[in-house]
């Protein structure tokens, strides 16, 4: 049954997702001197499409040519952290001294049972197939005091890294350390974080 609950999670966040990435949403970006400008944006996986108003003409900018980029509630930053090899978008998912990030590819596309997963607060997926648990597999989770300190969340020190992150929270924190939530609910460990709520789809 928790499977089957975690499969429908998913699969109702993918139609989220759809919808969102298709669409135009109000945000900013910020320019590499840190100057704000606002406007509609449109997020692919390492750039962003944006224009002032709706009549204006789209303007493509590169992880490369930006610090940074907010959609609606959701914040993005541009790491430079030695983890990546190159410009990186990533998104700030808990605030904090200690933040937690997250990298998530885009929806390309699907094939014949193929599923995609991992979301929060918009804008992501992955392609892949069959196994639930697989559904995360293409987020990159990341923590540090700024987007270019960045270090991985791995399945080693996911107990150790979000249960010190997550300290000011202790109902969080005992559902980390007895196993309730393990690295492949990152996703829904954060919503319980953020918002106290835990996903009424996970047993």
């Amino acid at each position: 049954m928790q499977l089957f609950n975690r499969i429908c999670l998913s699969l109702i966040l993918v139609i989220t997702t759809l919808s969102a990435s298709a669409q135009w949403k109000k945000g900013s970006y910020y320019d590499l001197n840190g100057n704000k400008n606002t406007g509609l944006i449109k997020r692919d996986e390492q750039h962003i499409l944006y224009k002032p108003t709706k009549k204006d003409k789209e303007i493509k900018l590169t992880a490369a040519e930006m610090s940074g980029f907010t959609v609606e509630k959701d914040s993005f930053r541009v790491s430079h952290a030695p983890v990546f090899n190159q410009a990186v978008i990533v998104q700030v998912i808990t605030n904090g001294p200690t933040k937690i990030y997250v990298s998530r590819p885009l929806v390309k596309k699907f094939s014949k049972g193929s599923m995609v997963g991992g979301i929060l607060g918009g804008e992501t997926g992955a392609e892949i197939g069959g196994h639930a648990g697989a559904l995360k597999s293409y987020n990159g989770y990341y923590y540090g005091q700024d987007e270019n300190s960045l270090s991985a969340i791995t399945m080693q020190n996911f107990v150790d890294i979000t249960s010190t992150i997550m300290a000011d929270k202790p109902k969080v924190t005992a559902k980390i350390k007895d196993k309730t939530f393990r690295y492949g609910d990152m996703d829904e460990l954060v919503i319980l974080y953020n918002t106290g709520v835990e996903p009424s789809l996970i047993d």
